[in-house]
């Protein structure tokens, strides 16, 4: 009898779904390390919903166009009448071999040229706002926009005092020992330079004065000054002129004496007897506005200084007069302060904190602490200078952002983030987070890496460098929403990005590219400026088993894309037994409306047409589901596949929403 054979169940058919890539691009690992749900490279996309992948919004032109070359910042400006605001853009440009401020906003069809001050037009500027006036802050003496006027103010300057100060002395006669005076006077922003100094022999150290034992100085008045500050030495042998220190500040301009009984302590932190004049206003290239007072960095002459502002009311007075001043950090160090911004200690207290640049892509951060020191009756602020943990500066003033109470900021070996770790409650801790695309951050030009410029928004970081260039030529995106994932990168030239809340309440998101403003827009897709830019998303190898030995036939891939349009690539390559091989397929999708965004669900979507391989069905536009399935047949045994998702033309928009091979595992197999 012959018995007949056995009916076979036919191979189970297995499926390795990608189903996000909340990992973003990784570059720095060869493409058989990544993971799944990473891409080895990614061009001009973007990751949204739950980690699908999606091209990047479009360039569109927006609002008035400037009338020269844009230097610097492009700054949006908050004007109340009332309480009804009003929203402009302050630029500074070069127009006919000539540097002015100019203004508009979005809605205007010019820009206005602000009266009052020529520029010089080789240096860029940045803005601050402060009690309705616009801090015009580009290297040159500061001055400011009356947003009530809408005219350029700038300060006059004092002459520096000519002559020592006169002393004389109240039951200290004796030479044994010596005291030093000089005197400067005061403008509504800054200080003269020190008067000559007065040296004056007495008998008793400063400390040990009686009550009867006093000196008085007087000096000659200076035109226009606001107020007197007096400055202090003592020498112990009487021998060599130390150092000056500041007794006495904002001392009634109508007085021209003061009484010096022996109480008052030098204020240290004051710095000492100034050397050069800043009446006509200090000299600074950025700054910040921390609980109402301003704070300056970038002065050429003195470029270890932090200014401040005075206190309520007198916020454009930095003369120690009413509380404004300067702090040095890391004087005469190779630490230049470069960045200065609010943050704060691990504790949590509010601080001012200073990155400076170092060397080799190095520095180190300071925070300055306000401290009120007694001295008998009197109470001194000084701002304690504290030194940070770790050599952690920026060369990109420009690319240090905050968000969500922590700092984000370019670092020449790398990208940086400075906050509180969890377990380590009241430190602060510097993280690199550039780990996985290493060998691009090698790529950045370091010379121009202070033409960086980086802008926080909708949970995530938008960095504008210059990559292999020596201008910002890409935007590099982080992604906080994504546990910190990078995309990388959109191929844009990018001088600024800043937001706009236009008088409607819109908030923009723009970008200064090749002198001209853009908007990034869903409303068209995959052009910028009229001209098309190419998308991809491609994968790294992706095996059957942990230790990559496993082969399988791998039937198709399968890709599910939302709410696709336009002409879409797609490549599925794997390792077989003669080499790499790739199965390639090609879609072009139309609607029967113009262009338009997935949000915006109020137009019809055709039937998509000229498919090859194509199933799957369109769901009603109003239903979030609208999918479509494009199918690559395969049909090979492979070891590893991989994949690459790609668009040129102009018009496409897609999400891809999961990767899906199906297969049939063989295991191990042997070609030898």
């Amino acid at each position: 009898m012959i018995n007949p054979p056995k009916a076979t169940k036919a191979p189970a058919i297995e499926r390795k779904a990608i189903l996000d890539w909340s990992t973003g691009t990784v570059t720095d690992y060869d493409a058989r390390r990544v993971v799944d749900n990473s891409l080895v490279s990614t061009s001009n996309m973007v990751l949204e919903q739950n980690g699908v992948i999606r091209p990047r919004p479009a360039l569109v032109e927006y609002g008035p166009q400037p009338v020269g070359k844009v230097l610097g910042e492009i700054f949006e400006c908050k004007v109340m009448d009332g309480m009804t605001p009003r929203f402009y853009m302050v630029a500074m440009m070069v127009k006919d071999g000539t540097a002015n401020v100019y203004y508009a906003t979005g809605e205007s069809a010019n820009w206005t040229k602000i009266e009052g001050r020529d520029y010089d037009a080789a240096s860029p500027a940045h803005f601050l706002q402060v009690r309705g006036k616009v801090l015009i802050l580009n290297g040159e003496a500061l001055s400011f926009i009356d947003t009530t006027t809408w005219k350029i103010t700038s300060f006059k300057s004092l002459k520096d005092p000519q002559k020592a100060p006169l002393c004389t002395l109240n039951n200290l006669s004796g030479s044994d020992f010596k005291v030093y005076y000089a005197i400067t006077a005061n403008s509504t922003v800054g200080e003269t330079a020190g008067s000559p100094v007065a040296a004056q022999s007495i008998s008793t150290q400063r400390d040990l004065w009686s009550d009867e034992q006093k000196i008085t100085i007087s000096w000659e008045a200076v035109e226009g000054a606001t107020g007197y500050n007096v400055y202090m030495g003592v020498s112990a042998d009487g021998t060599g002129q130390p150092e000056l220190y500041m007794i006495a500040s904002g001392l009634d301009p109508t007085i021209t004496s003061f009484t010096d009984d022996g109480t008052k302590a030098q204020i240290l932190s004051r710095g000492s007897l100034p050397s050069y004049n800043s009446t006509s206003g200090p000299k600074a290239r950025r700054g910040t506005v921390v609980n109402g007072r301003v704070w300056l960095v970038g002065d050429t002459e003195n470029p270890y200084y932090v200014r401040h502002g005075g206190d309520y009311d007198h916020e454009l007075d930095f003369s120690p007069a009413n509380g404004g001043g300067f702090t040095p950090v890391a004087s005469g160090t190779k630490e230049v302060p470069i960045a200065v911004m609010p943050f704060r200690k691990g504790s949590g207290d509010s601080t001012v904190v200073v990155l400076t640049q170092g060397s080799n892509g190095s520095g180190k951060r300071y925070h300055l602490i306000h401290n009120q020191l007694t001295y008998g009756s009197e109470t001194i602020v000084a701002w304690e200078v504290m030194e940070d943990s770790g050599t952690d500066g920026t060369d990109s003033p420009d690319g240090v952002v905050i968000h969500n109470n922590s700092l984000y900021y370019p670092s020449r070996d790398g990208f940086k983030t400075t906050g509180t770790i969890p377990q380590l409650q009241n430190v602060l801790s510097t993280t690199q987070i550039t780990a996985t695309i290493k060998d691009q951050v090698a790529l950045l030009n370091t010379k121009s890496m202070d033409k960086a410029v980086g802008l926080a928004y909708e949970g995530r970081v938008y960095w504008a460098l210059p990559v292999s260039a020596d201008k910002n030529s890409q935007v590099w995106v982080l992604d906080l929403e994504h546990k910190g994932a990078w995309i990388l990168a959109w191929h844009l030239s990018v001088d600024w990005m800043w937001l706009y809340n236009d008088n409607s309440g819109e908030t923009h998101f723009l970008i200064l590219s090749n002198n001209k403003i853009y908007q990034m827009s869903r409303n068209f897709a995959t052009r910028d400026d009229r001209v098309p830019f190419m998308t991809e998303a491609k994968s790294g190898q992706i095996e059957w088993s942990k230790d990559g030995r496993d082969w399988a036939r791998l039937i198709q891939v399968v890709f599910t894309l939302l709410r696709p349009r336009g002409t879409i690539n797609f490549d599925v390559s794997g390792y077989t037994e003669d080499g790499k091989m790739t199965w390639r397929e090609s879609v072009t999708i139309t609607t029967n409306s113009i262009p338009v965004g997935f949000s915006d669900l109020n137009r019809g979507w055709n039937k998509p047409h000229g498919f090859s391989k194509l199933v799957g069905t369109r769901h009603n536009v109003d239903d979030d589901r609208d999918t479509v399935d494009v199918i690559v047949e395969v049909d090979e045994d492979v070891q590893w596949f991989e994949y690459r998702i790609s668009s040129t033309t102009s018009g496409v928009d897609y999400a891809i929403s999961s990767v899906v091979a199906e297969y049939v595992g063989i295991g191990i197999k042997d070609l030898s």
